[in-house]
């Protein structure tokens, strides 16, 4: 039952998704353990969705705690100052886990002629942009950017003991797993229709066997795929019946990955390990 990996797989998280914990230590615990989920299984883009829950008090001030925190983790270590200001929702960032990707490069990776690194641009003009690249010299190129822009780069010659020439690079060209990105919607239907993924996955405690989903998968030989996750309060059913939405329009399949549980409820972050890494295994692993 080996399938190719999609080309594309996106997750989608409604904002209630840490609303539950305590304080802003524990919601930068589970962020953590969120983000390490998406790393581990490869997932290209995770889209937070306003779900409207009653128990979230500030529904906006909750989706740009997560989405800081994701952005955060997932930028490299030597590009995080440069990106992020000093702000309450980053006071316990310390607590957040290390993604190890291939563009988390540590201090002797990723350094030679060829390779790719993020990058920032610190300085720019008719003549060129400066960037900070992670090493001891600084990267340059003759393409006037934008200051303050990440972007991807490939190494080229040193040009000096504090200068590398380096080329912009498309992300998608890299041939690695090179980190999520992270978007908002305001609904889950406006998520699902900017993704125009070719096969969407709810999941759900009432939702069908996971080999439905493995066969639909199978049968479709999708590019991109989107699997979407309920929240802490209410469920992804739950959620479409409280907005009126029909869950046969969204989901081309509504799966149970963790069949007769043994506690009560699930966390979304459990969920979201246990069904990344199912269909890892049974839809597109080796």
């Amino acid at each position: 039952m080996s399938q190719k990996l999609p080309v594309s797989l996106s997750v989608l998280l409604p904002t209630s998704i840490v609303s539950e914990a305590s304080d802003l230590q524990q919601k930068t615990i589970r962020v953590g353990l969120i983000g390490r989920a998406l790393a581990i299984f490869r997932v290209d883009s995770v889209i937070l969705y306003d779900d409207n829950d009653p128990h979230t008090k500030d529904q906006a001030a909750e989706s740009k705690l997560v989405a800081t925190l994701l952005r955060y983790v997932e930028t490299p270590q030597y590009l995080r100052k440069l990106l992020f200001s000093r702000q309450k929702d980053l006071r316990f960032a310390g607590l957040l886990p290390p993604l190890r990707t291939p563009h988390h490069p540590l201090g002797d990776e990723k350094m030679k002629l060829g390779d790719y690194r993020e990058a920032v641009v610190i300085q720019s003009d008719k003549h060129g942009s400066i960037l900070e690249i992670g090493l001891r010299e600084k990267g340059v190129t003759s393409e006037m950017l934008k200051v303050g822009r990440r972007l991807t780069i490939r190494l080229g010659e040193c040009l000096d003991k504090d200068r590398v020439a380096v080329q912009p690079f498309a992300r998608e060209g890299v041939g690695e797993y090179w980190g999520f990105e992270v978007a908002l919607a305001k609904t889950l239907a406006d998520a699902l229709k900017d993704l125009n993924a070719d096969y969407v996955i709810g999941t759900s405690r009432y939702g069908k066997n996971l080999y439905e989903a493995v066969r639909g998968i199978e049968s479709s030989n999708p590019m991109r795929v989107a699997v979407a996750f309920g929240g802490p309060y209410a469920g992804l059913l739950e959620m479409c019946r409280r907005l009126g939405v029909d869950a046969k329009d969204l989901f081309d399949v509504v799966i149970n990955t963790i069949p007769h549980q043994g506690t009560a409820t699930v966390r979304t972050e459990e969920a979201l390990m246990v069904t990344l890494g199912l269909l890892n295994s049974l839809a597109w692993g080796k």
